[in-house]
């Protein structure tokens, strides 16, 4: 039996629109749409990553699957770059709708992995990339928004 069949179907959904959700709640943190589309591009990155490394028997995999089979990634969830409160709503029932999984707190680390490695994707400010900032202030914010929604301790979003 498939992972995703041991789970209801409105978790499932939750579920796999977290990445989703995660990522675009940080690409649209700070930057314009260029920076906006090659931070979703290392959402697309992990995504496939995290099937290389043969994880499709645990949540992360099946989720991360899931995901990539979808197109466009996102569409069927509602979510869009606009609605920057549902999508840490979006975030928010993630880390509810694991929060009896076997895997759950392990699934909400990896998506606040996933946090972290977007806003690290790209530096800001600067000219020329000199002066730039590793990761600007405003995605430090949004990485402690999606610690607090995914109820993980504040000290993990440094």
């Amino acid at each position: 039996m498939a992972l995703q069949d041991k789970i209801e179907p409105r978790q499932w959904q939750i579920l796999c629109t977290a990445p989703w959700a995660v990522g675009l709640y940080i690409a649209t943190a700070v930057g314009g749409k260029i920076q906006e589309v090659r931070e979703l591009l290392v959402l697309g990155a992990a995504l496939h990553r995290a099937l290389e490394r043969d994880l499709e028997h645990d949540l992360i995999g099946a989720v991360a699957a899931t995901v990539l089979r979808e197109a466009p990634i996102g569409g069927a969830s509602g979510l869009g770059p606009g609605d920057r409160p549902a999508l840490l709503r979006a975030v928010t029932a993630a880390g509810k709708a694991t929060a009896q999984l076997p895997d759950g707190q392990h699934f909400r680390h990896w998506l606040l992995e996933l946090a972290r490695e977007i806003a690290a994707a790209e530096r800001d400010g600067g000219w020329l990339g000199i002066g730039a900032e590793a990761m600007h202030t405003a995605e430090q914010a949004a990485l402690a928004e999606i610690a607090e929604a995914l109820g993980l301790l504040d000290s993990d979003c440094r």
